[in-house]
């Protein structure tokens, strides 16, 4: 019974049972109890686990992984180590492997093809544009969902199991089918060697067959070295020659010739759906007229005919026809050009037979355990010379593992990632060892990545009552503006949405649409512009706009006396149908109102409601609540046009602070905090 079914680890994830093993780990479904959900653990096996400078770089590795957000990568949760276990604990994801679809499919329609092979083009892009290389892209490191959509699985993490000695197991013979050339010769890489491993991918999806077969591993990995595969449409005729030039261009076996990018692979699949006939132009390999095969391993290899060939330097070279639907075998890959064919003369058969038995000899008796360690290291043989450490500040970070002058050159990784608000996303902040500085070629650059400015993901406010969704906007440096719609499901007063949607990460000071519900199907109107109007005229003009007239306030102005003044909804804002608005109206300083607390003979007009003038200063009390920004302080001013009625600093942790004004009759007080604009209120003195 394996030792770690019913473990809980770390008091969360309860181990349940085995769903999958690796070379280097065994994947274990689990629950966590803190969040009462499903999820896949991966535990490193004892050989690895039990050295410690591998988990150290395990850990890191998998911590940078972690930072992979896309849907078409599998979520890396958690990455942890407890009682000597090196765990990651990742999303479960319910599927088959594209190897296993593969297998029951055969060959996939090209609306399959082109179904599936974006989604992984998508998710190479996302992890390249951060540094992070998968080494080991294969269909059975691919899970398709039950919706039809991709998740590339073990990002990153295949680099710590290719730098240890291993068994060739039916595991590292699938590999070794997608194992880019120059992984397999033990040279540095870089993001295309991700690009090769697709296109192998892509080549069998569309043909139903490997480039490359073998008895052996050590069969397969020669044949990526030296070899050139048939033409997918040498196998299948139907295929589009469009595709076929992606799909080869992604396999160029000299790196400066195969895409550069996922990014370019994706717009040429654009190209494709937009024009089924277009024509990329990329160089595609020459085809052989005639020819004996040989054998290698359970490979076919192809020999040309002396009189058929043209030398590959030979000015005016033509391209030779294609053979369709003839089953054209591989052939030998001369690294001069990338689809130059070496041709060997029909004499020399036997001598090709001697040779490679001398070769498969001397390799499984000589040197086979050094090519098996060389084909999963990804790491270049140290070398004497010294080298200059590269001026790498400034430079992006993506473009500088794709170029030949530094990531080709150099053994360059993301050390950390920092927030900067004035370096862009993606730019080289920092390294060491510093540029200049003498160092061996494989001592790692490290270097410190921008992420850009600090971003904060927007909560999730739907259903939340506005003013409480205001002030959680607040507390996180947003801005808001309120927008309105009716709901038949969302209460009114509540928030629908925001705009942007829940969980976008935004910078500080980003201003988020608040949509709030209005309730079941009411009728929207705008507020008219009630200014200069008399109380009986604005009382029309507010009912033919579905609006009711609401109190009649007094407030002291030289406009002319019994006119509109102010409005508690301003003009053309939206409300619903019968919305109360209250006016207030314009009267002299010099005229004395009726008091209010003594009994009066005289005839208020109707629908208005004096509140009197007073002999004596009343009192009003302003409730203010204080900002809750990164503020301790904030300097609260109270004005009246020009007169200031109150000003004083206050402790924001006050929250809610009560200032109690002295007038008579009504004014419009201003509220600034810390000398900005904050709001307007009508104070009507007691």
């Amino acid at each position: 019974m394996d030792k770690y079914l019913g473990l809980l680890l770390d008091n969360r994830y309860e181990i349940l049972e085995v769903i999958g093993t690796g070379g280097m780990a065994v994947v274990y479904r689990a629950r966590c109890r803190l969040l009462n959900r499903y999820v896949a653990i991966k535990i490193l096996k004892d050989e690895f686990a039990s050295d410690a400078d591998f988990r150290r770089r395990f850990h890191t590795e998998a911590q940078a992984v972690a930072k992979l957000q896309h849907h078409n990568i599998v979520s890396v949760h958690d990455v942890n180590r407890t009682d000597n276990i090196e765990y990651i604990v990742m999303e479960l994801v319910e599927g088959i492997t594209l190897k296993e679809y593969m297998e029951k499919k055969g060959v996939l329609s090209q609306g399959e093809f082109l179904h599936f092979a974006p989604q992984i083009a998508h998710a190479l892009e996302h992890a390249h544009a951060r540094g992070i290389i998968h080494r080991d892209i294969k269909p059975q490191n691919i899970i398709i969902l039950r919706d039809g959509s991709l998740k590339v699985t073990d990002f990153g993490i295949a680099r710590f199991a290719q730098s240890q000695q291993i068994t060739i197991t039916d595991e590292a013979l699938g590999s070794v089918h997608y194992v880019s050339p120059e992984q397999a010769r033990g040279s540095q890489i870089d993001a295309r060697s991700d690009i090769y491993s697709f296109g192998v991918m892509m080549y069998e999806m569309l043909t139903g067959r490997l480039p490359f077969e073998g008895d052996t591993p050590v069969a397969v990995v020669l044949q990526h070295i030296n070899s050139i595969p048939l033409q997918p449409r040498e196998i299948d005729p139907s295929i589009p020659p469009a595709l076929e030039e992606i799909i080869m261009h992604a396999m160029a076996p000299n790196v400066d010739r195969r895409y550069p990018s996922a990014t370019a692979i994706l717009k040429d699949f654009e190209r494709y759906q937009k024009d089924p006939n277009v024509v990329f132009g990329y160089a595609s390999a020459p085809v052989v007229s005639s020819g004996a095969t040989q054998k290698f391993g359970a490979a076919d290899v192809r020999r040309g005919s002396p009189d058929k060939a043209e030398s590959p330097n030979k000015p005016g070279t033509s391209e030779k026809p294609a053979h369709a639907g003839r089953d054209r075998v591989n052939r030998p890959y001369s690294d001069d050009d990338d689809y130059e064919p070496y041709m060997p003369r029909r004499r020399t058969s036997i001598l090709v037979y001697i040779i490679t038995g001398i070769l498969t000899a001397a390799i499984f008796l000589g040197g086979a355990a050094f090519i098996i360690t060389t084909i999963f290291s990804t790491s270049q043989e140290a070398v004497t010379n010294e080298l200059t450490a590269p001026h790498l500040v400034g430079k992006s970070f993506l473009e500088v593992l794709q170029s030949v002058e530094y990531g080709g050159t150099y053994n360059i990784v993301e050390g950390g990632t920092s927030y900067s608000d004035t370096i862009p996303e993606g730019i080289i902040i920092d390294q060491k060892p510093a540029s200049g500085r003498s160092i061996k070629p494989d001592t790692e650059i490290s270097v410190i990545v921008s992420l850009g400015p600090k971003k904060v993901a927007l909560p999730e406010l739907t259903n939340v009552e506005y003013r409480t969704a205001q002030l959680r906007l607040s507390s996180l440096d947003f801005m808001y503006t309120n927008d309105y719609e009716v709901s038949d499901t969302i209460p009114e007063g509540y928030v629908i949405r925001t705009e942007p949607a829940a969980l976008t990460l935004l910078t500080p000071g980003t201003v988020v649409k608040l949509v709030i519900s209005m309730g079941r199907d009411q009728v929207m109107t705008a507020a008219p512009d009630l200014f200069g109007y008399t109380e009986e005229r604005a009382q029309r003009v507010l009912e033919a706009a579905g609006l009711v007239l609401g109190e009649t306030i007094p407030m002291e102005s030289t406009e002319p006396e019994g006119t509109v003044i102010a409005q508690s909804v301003a003009k053309d804002t939206a409300v619903p149908e019968k919305t109360t608005v209250d006016i207030y109206v314009a009267y002299h300083a010099a005229d004395t109102l009726p008091d209010a607390t003594e009994p009066s003979d005289a005839t208020e007009p109707s629908g208005t409601t004096s509140t009197g003038a007073q002999d004596t200063k009343g009192s009003y009390v302003l409730a203010i609540r204080l900002p809750s920004d990164k503020r301790s302080k904030v300097t609260v001013t109270v004005k009246s046009g020009s007169e200031t009625l109150h000003e004083q600093e206050y402790e924001t942790s006050l929250g809610l602070i009560n200032i109690t004004l002295k007038g008579t009759g009504s004014i419009l007080a201003t509220v600034y905090f810390d000398g900005e604009f904050y709001a307007d209120q009508v104070v009507i003195f007691d």
